[in-house]
């Protein structure tokens, strides 16, 4: 049986050389997604928790709407390899479908991230890891209803803006 955290240390080594910009993209917004404050944060995957729990300047809190799964308070600035696997692929999310593996943006970060709200063109290096993390994902279950949650929740979130602003 494959140690769980084993699908999030892959993930995390996916994304070591690869970000949504060839560049650092905080230079656009001022680090904004590293400004949160003491109720807000990064939603955790399944298992990620066991890696974040000690690691200096992260608070780890329960939230709501994260399937039961906590979130990561950070000080703002960390160890980038330390960062939690929603930071590291933030402002985009992975997708599994019956056919296929891809790659959607997060509308929870349009208001603050220039990258969504801008429209610029992700890397291709990094959507095609992030698509693997989806593959990688995908052999486990826990992992797997994760993803499609989390999704389901996007698309209650953009259908429901896209109701808005047709009104």
């Amino acid at each position: 049986m494959t140690d769980k955290i084993y699908y999030i240390k892959k993930a995390y080594e996916l994304l070591e050389r690869v970000t949504p910009l060839t560049y650092d993209c905080g230079k656009l917004c001022g680090g904004l997604c590293c400004k949160g404050d003491g109720d807000t944060g990064m939603w955790l995957f399944p298992y990620e928790e066991e890696l974040l729990k000690n690691i200096d300047g992260f608070t780890l809190k329960e939230c709501e709407g994260n399937m039961g799964y906590k979130m990561v308070i950070c000080g703002g600035t960390c160890d980038r390899k330390t960062r939690p696997l929603a930071c590291r692929i933030y402002p985009y999310f992975p997708m599994i479908t019956d056919d296929s593996y891809d790659v959607r943006a997060d509308i929870r970060g349009i208001s603050s991230c220039p990258v969504l709200y801008k429209n610029i063109k992700p890397d291709y290096a990094f959507i095609r890891q992030v698509r693997k993390i989806a593959r990688l994902f995908d052999r486990d279950e826990t992992l797997k209803n994760y993803i499609s949650d989390i999704n389901s929740m996007l698309d209650e979130i953009e259908n429901f803006a896209k109701e808005m602003t047709d009104e």
